[in-house]
This record gives structure tokens, C-alpha cells and sequence, in this order.
């Protein structure tokens, strides 16, 4: 036969669910404070570090107090995660009126090690922590610096009208010259896969024509020449033979060296290439775009090496 609990067995049963979260709160909390208690210890091993064995990166004006910020700025990830916390415990402050349980004691502090050991074995790192890394948006990775100084060096300073006759005013006389039409009044820009681009396209579809007409620009003391090659389609489209401004990326060409050659190849840079390829491709794309100067003068083609 089966026993019926008793009205104070089903009041115990009724209370223990909510005791059993609190407490459990209360642990979160008491765990959190001995990671930050670790991490901030941590910070302040690192600021010392730097100060005196790297203190050669900074200006000796502002040294200390760059270093600070710097060993201090936290992700906004994590600055959520304390405020979280942090109302959680005033939250169970409130309910209970007892701050004891909320505060670790000697016997969790002494795992502080623990937390800088798990720190220095990276144990969370893997080569996926590359890929994410590189994908941030952040600009201080191989493909956005790549994208950066191709944008700002060369697209920015050869296709917009300043001072000089753009892009648009070359090919209308081109087209004048030679009596030919231009299939995209843009400049197009392979990206292939495989990142290896020959000096001329090869493709049973193109073949080179006469270049644009070479513009100089004055940079940083340096008359550069800014020259951009001409295609012309081997097949008609409604009797009409077309031309397109077309080249590669040079910069993914000097990454494909840079991957080849011994003194600069990493095995991350060969394992991380396709998200470099990639990143390249959305960053060049994102400034072109939102640059108003360059907005309409540039067509980004990723392409595979293969089917070109």
C-alpha cells in the first residue's frame, strides 16, 4: 500500500525547489568572484610584464597608463556578464539579507592557480580561434590589412575624378578612340580562389587588348603610374564585340608568394588561407561600397581558377 505524505512532507517538497536554485545562484556568484579575483591578479602580472620587458612598444610619456588601459579593457561580452552577475547578487542580497554566502572564502581562493594554469595551457584555443579571429571585425588581421592598403593605395587614388582624369573619363575615351563599347563602365577585379593570377588573363573568352591610358599621381613624393588592362570578349553579343577594364588582385598574388616562400609561410597562413581569401573579399567589397568615390567604379569577381 502506498504511504501519502504528510502536509509538512509536500511544505518541505513545495520550498526545496526554490532553496536548491538560490543556492545555486549563490555558488555562480561565489565561483564568478574567484575568476575575476584571478583575472584581475593576472592583469596585474601582465601590466608589470609589459612595463618592463616591452615598455620598448610604447611612448615613454604616456607608457604607464597605456599599458593600463590596455591590460584592463575588457569585451563588451564580458562586461554584460559581470553587470549580470552583479544584479544577481544584489538580487540575493536582497531576498536573503546575508552577504556570507555570496563571498568566496580561503577555501576557494586557493584554486586561483587552477584558473591561470587552464589560462597559460589555452585550453579553449584551437586552430578554429584563427578563423574566428580573422573574421572580426576588428582590422588588424592579414586580409583586411591586405584589403586596406589595395583600397586606400590604389582603387581610392586611380578611379574617382580628382584632379586627374577618373576611370569613367578614360574609358569614354577609349571607346572614342578605338570605336569599341565597354560592357561595364566598371573596374573589374579577379579574386580567384586559388589566388594565383598570371600577368595576362588566360581564358578562351578574353582576350588582351590595348591598356587605358597610364595616369600619374603624386604619392607621398612618388609620381606613380596607374595603369589599368583592357579585355576584349572573343564572342559577339547581338553583333556587338565587347571590352572590359579587368585585372587581378594584386595583393592576393603577393599572399600567394608570401604562403610559397619559406622565410614568410606560417602553417596558420596555409591552414587559414580560404578565410583570408574570404575576409579579402568582404573587406575590399564593404570599402568600395561605402566609399562614395568608388561606390560605382568597381566590380569585385571572385572566381574560380579553374572555370576562368
Amino acid at each position: 500500500m502506498m504511504a501519502i505524505p504528510s502536509e509538512d512532507q509536500r511544505n518541505d517538497r513545495k520550498f526545496l525547489c526554490p532553496k536548491m536554485m538560490g543556492e545555486y545562484i549563490d555558488n555562480c556568484i561565489r565561483i564568478f568572484v574567484v575568476v575575476f579575483v584571478a583575472d584581475f591578479m593576472q592583469r596585474l602580472f601582465y601590466v608589470s610584464t609589459e612595463y618592463l620587458i616591452n615598455g620598448q612598444y610604447y611612448l615613454l610619456e604616456d607608457r604607464a597608463i597605456t599599458i593600463v588601459k590596455r591590460a584592463f579593457s575588457y569585451h563588451h561580452k564580458a562586461v554584460y556578464l559581470i553587470l549580470g552577475l552583479a544584479f544577481a547578487g544584489l538580487a540575493r542580497f536582497g531576498s536573503t539579507g546575508n552577504l556570507t554566502p555570496l563571498l568566496p572564502n580561503s577555501a576557494h581562493l586557493i584554486y586561483i592557480p587552477l584558473y591561470w594554469i587552464f589560462r597559460y595551457a589555452q585550453l579553449s584555443h584551437s586552430s578554429l580561434s584563427y578563423a574566428h579571429w580573422i573574421r572580426e571585425c576588428h582590422g588588424l588581421d592579414y586580409a583586411a590589412g591586405m584589403a586596406s592598403n589595395y583600397f586606400h593605395g590604389y582603387l581610392k587614388l586611380s578611379l574617382p575624378e580628382r584632379g586627374h582624369v577618373g576611370l569613367q573619363k578614360r574609358m569614354q575615351v577609349y571607346e572614342d578612340t578605338h570605336n569599341v563599347r565597354f560592357g561595364l563602365n566598371r573596374l573589374i577585379i579577379l579574386i580567384p580562389d586559388e589566388m594565383f593570377v598570371k600577368g595576362v588573363i588566360e581564358s578562351s573568352l578574353l582576350e588582351k587588348a590595348h591598356p587605358l591610358e597610364t595616369q600619374f599621381i603624386n604619392r607621398a613624393g612618388v609620381n606613380r603610374s596607374f595603369k589599368h588592362a583592357v579585355y576584349r570578349l572573343t564572342r559577339q553579343i547581338n553583333g556587338t564585340t565587347y571590352y572590359l577594364a579587368m585585372e587581378g588582385a594584386t595583393p592576393m598574388l603577393s599572399f600567394f608568394e608570401s604562403m610559397n616562400f619559406q622565410l614568410s609561410a606560417t602553417w596558420q597562413m596555409r591552414e587559414m588561407k580560404r578565410e583570408i581569401w574570404l575576409k579579402f573579399y568582404k573587406h575590399l567589397k564593404e570599402l568600395s561600397n561605402t566609399w562614395p568615390e568608388t561606390r560605382r567604379e568597381v566590380e569585385l569577381l571572385i572566381k574560380q581558377t579553374e572555370n576562368l
